[in-house]
């Protein structure tokens, strides 16, 4: 994916200098420094309470398979978004 990107001319100078000591693009630059950004900041905390749901339901469906609990698949068929 392609996308412009607006910089002050220092943060550009500097990111260009980075770029030649580290022998990479601009592009692998940037995407390097979005990747570690986002990384630092962590994950959106929505979709990781989501996540945390869905490794408890996944638990429970799978312990109740083993005692001989109602099929996931019947529940599933029930469920509405």
């Amino acid at each position: 994916m392609q996308t412009a990107l607006s910089l002050p001319d220092d943060r550009y100078e500097r990111a260009e200098q980075a770029a030649q000591r580290l022998d990479v693009n601009r592009s692998q630059l940037y995407a390097r420094a979005l990747t570690t950004y986002l990384q630092d900041i962590g994950a959106d905390p929505v979709t990781e309470r989501l996540n945390e749901l869905a490794t408890e339901h996944a638990k429970k469906t799978d312990d109740s398979r083993i005692v001989g609990g109602d099929s996931s698949d019947d529940r599933l068929r029930h469920w509405e978004w």
